[in-house]
C-alpha cells in the first residue's frame, strides 16, 4: 500500500482531549465504510477491531483503524481529521456527546 498519514487540527485534538478527560484513554478513532456518515470518522470508548479494519495510523496516543474496502481510497493521501461544534449530537461517535463532531478530509501527501 502506498503511504498514508493521519493527522489532527488543534481542534481535533482539544476534542480529543475532552473526550480523554471523560472516557478515559482506551479510545479508537475509526473510519469506516458505514451507512449514515459514509467515511466520517468515529470516536470509540473500548473498541474492539473487527476482522475488516486495518491500524493505519496512532495520532495522539489513539490508534486510527480503516476499513480494508477503503485502503486503495487512502492510499497516497493525507487525512486531516477535524472538529467542531455539533449541538444535534445524531451520531454514535463519542464526541458527540461533548457537543462535537470530528470530520476528515482526504488530502494528496504533502511535498
Amino acid at each position: 500500500m502506498e503511504q498514508l498519514s493521519v493527522v489532527m487540527t488543534d481542534a481535533a485534538r482539544d476534542a480529543l482531549a475532552q473526550a480523554r478527560s471523560a472516557l478515559g484513554d482506551d479510545l479508537t478513532i475509526v473510519i469506516g465504510n458505514g451507512c449514515c456518515d459514509s467515511t466520517a470518522p468515529f470516536l470509540f470508548n473500548h473498541h474492539f477491531a473487527g476482522i475488516a479494519e486495518e491500524r493505519i495510523a496512532d495520532v495522539d496516543g489513539v490508534p486510527v483503524m480503516l476499513d480494508r474496502s477503503l485502503l486503495d481510497l487512502f492510499a497516497g493521501r493525507e487525512v486531516v481529521i477535524d472538529a467542531g461544534p455539533d449541538p444535534g449530537g445524531d451520531s454514535f461517535s463519542a464526541e458527540t456527546e461533548l457537543g462535537l463532531r470530528f470530520s476528515m478530509e482526504r488530502l494528496p501527501l504533502p511535498g
